[in-house]
């Protein structure tokens, strides 16, 4: 699995670490492998939507596998950070929010995640 990675742009916010179900959750998400690639992944939070414009903040409940060359920006041209949500959805057909939506639920179900 390895380490989660800090991204260098990242400055987490005073208090913004995730909490220990979060991380199992974290944990969780990266051990299905990259959702277009299935390689082995690092953690995507997902800040905006597929469908229409729009970002929302960042959640550590809301997160996606996804491998460094559709996650990061300095790793690949067709990445999410590149591409932005809407874009990744229209060059690989998959909503991250509806996603990481669904990856949530099934945490919260498996007593991963506390219910909010």
């Amino acid at each position: 699995m390895g380490a989660p990675v800090l991204h260098k742009r990242m400055h987490p916010k005073v208090g913004a670490e995730p909490t220990a179900a979060e991380r199992r959750h974290h944990d969780r998400v990266r051990a299905f492998g990259c959702l277009v690639s299935g390689r082995p992944a690092t953690i995507h939070h997902v800040t905006g939507y597929a469908d229409k414009i729009g970002r929302f903040s960042r959640s550590h409940r809301l997160v996606v596998p996804l491998a460094p060359e559709y996650h990061q920006h300095d790793h690949g041209r067709l990445s999410v950070e590149k591409l932005s949500h809407r874009g990744f959805f229209q060059e690989w057909g998959i909503d991250l929010y509806a996603e990481a939506r669904r990856l949530e639920a099934e945490s919260v179900a498996m007593g991963v995640l506390p219910h909010v």
